[in-house]
């Protein structure tokens, strides 16, 4: 029932400050910005290939997500994974006894939607949403980034986690590999890849996992560094990238406590 990342949510402390990093700088299109009063918070959806960023300002001190920016500091906040048919799927998580926060789906600015607890992914906050016509499948438009080429989970137990990957939602792990003591998983739940990384061994007593990197593919790496550059934003310099073409980093101060890399696989 999976369909693909449909988008990844992004904590803000000042919304401005965020659609002029990813909306201006990148150029990814606007296209819808409003209110959850529900949730105290404003949202603003941005297009980026067939997927989207949620940019979300929490506007009340008890909102989930100033509990987040407040226990974690601002940045990546979940990923939500795009169905066909939330109903019948949150149906079948429940009857596997997935723990979930929301145990019927509901109306939220993306879509219909559930979103799992976090233990249920080792602390990774998932949800699963269903979207109206017109979010199934965005465009980066005229912009140097054409899409989301993979979102990185740091997780305590990633054999773990792939198994409940696979079990709740049917993703199957599409590789496995270890360096020195890490564990490093890669699924494929449509176009988006999903990078699990965690220690070979896991811990007794592990730290929560989290969402922990984005990375965008992009066209002439170059001209994207110095326009980013000329804008006065903390990014590094190109250089080879281990799975091919070359890749790029802005630091997380840059980019409203997002690690964010760009990967240029047209220039090797």
């Amino acid at each position: 029932m999976i369909t693909d990342v449909h988008h990844v949510g992004i904590a803000v402390r000042d919304m401005e400050a965020a659609l002029r990093f990813y909306a201006e700088a990148l150029g990814l299109p606007l296209v819808k910005r409003g209110e959850a009063p529900a949730r105290g918070a404003r949202v603003a959806l941005l297009a980026v290939g067939g997927s989207y960023l949620e940019l979300v300002e929490p506007t009340r001190d008890d909102s989930p997500f100033a509990e987040h920016i407040a226990e974690r500091g601002e940045g990546l906040h979940h990923v939500a994974l795009g169905t066909d048919d939330v109903d019948a799927l949150v149906a079948e998580l429940r009857a596997k006894d997935v723990p979930l926060q929301d145990a019927e789906p509901r109306e939220g600015f993306t879509g219909r939607l559930s979103y799992l607890a976090p233990e249920a992914m080792d602390g990774a906050l998932l949800e699963v949403v269903q979207p109206p016509r017109e979010l199934f499948g965005g465009s980066a438009g005229d912009c140097p980034v054409s899409r989301i080429d993979h979102v990185v989970l740091h997780l305590p137990n990633v054999e773990g986690a792939c198994g409940r990957m696979r079990e709740y939602f049917g993703v199957e792990t599409k590789r496995t590999f270890e360096r020195g003591e890490m564990r490093f998983s890669f699924l494929r739940p449509g176009d988006v890849i999903m990078e699990l990384i965690g220690p070979k061994k896991p811990p007794s007593e592990a730290r929560p996992g989290s969402i922990a990197g984005l990375a965008f593919e992009v066209t002439d790496i170059e001209a994207l560094t110095a326009d980013l550059k000329e804008r006065g934003l903390p990014v590094g310099e190109p250089h080879a990238a281990l799975q091919g073409g070359r890749i790029v980093s802005v630091n997380a101060s840059g980019a409203c406590g997002v690690p964010v890399a760009f990967i240029d696989f047209s220039d090797g």
